[in-house]
């Protein structure tokens, strides 16, 4: 997998040959108003990831949000996520901010890493290369592939993988890449609105949401 912005994980040949049905363009289009109206900056957030980061300390922050969105909801990643980053990798504090002994020691050796970071900057090529981190398999590095810029592309987490289930798709890769085909948007745009409106159960819990007082990413 090369590194062009363009490029998905998907065989380009079943992209172009799934067909966006009239139900999957109208859940695009409530998934779209619902995500412009609850996380708009979250959106515009998401359309600067075009090229990969060369900051530790921003790799370090989408890091930490992925490990700890990983099983838990995205509000509390991003609630977590600066408490945890401030703490600088000390165990102890981190403790005092998240009882989950495995994710925070991911955490702290990751930014035990911070003096080798020019060196592992350039093996990051592939969204594969993300898995010499610890915590980061086969799922999650899409997602951490996404918010550094790495590539454009879709998180293959349990509310799209169950939504392209219904609409008989076995790869949400191939999904997201021809939504975002058409409708003129990068995959990972695409991703993230779809997975906004689905989370909050389709757009029908528009009152439990936070509104963008948290940043999801």
């Amino acid at each position: 997998m090369s590194l062009a912005m363009d490029e998905t994980p998907t065989d380009q040949d079943n992209a172009n040959d799934f067909v966006i049905t009239p139900k999957i363009r109208k859940d695009w289009d409530s998934a779209l108003s619902f995500t412009q109206r609850t996380h708009q900056k979250d959106i515009d957030w998401i359309k600067t990831r075009n090229t990969l980061t060369r900051d530790f300390d921003d790799f370090f922050y989408n890091y930490i949000y992925v490990v700890i969105a990983s099983g838990f909801k995205g509000a509390t990643a991003a609630r977590l996520t600066p408490k945890l980053f401030a703490c600088s990798g000390d165990l102890d504090e981190m403790r005092k901010v998240f009882k989950n002994e495995q994710k925070i020691t991911a955490i702290h050796d990751v930014y035990e890493l911070r003096s080798k970071w020019g060196d592992i900057l350039k093996t990051l090529t592939t969204v594969d290369s993300l898995k010499q981190f610890p915590r980061i398999g086969d799922v999650v590095k899409f997602h951490l592939a996404r918010n550094i810029g790495l590539i454009s592309c879709a998180k293959p987490d349990l509310h799209l993988v169950r939504y392209c289930a219904e609409q008989n798709c076995s790869d949400p890769h191939v999904l997201i890449d021809a939504l975002a085909r058409l409708v003129g948007m990068a995959a990972g745009t695409v991703d993230f609105v779809m997975w906004v409106w689905l989370s909050h159960s389709r757009g029908t819990k528009e009152m439990k949401c936070c509104n963008s007082e948290f940043m999801l990413r």
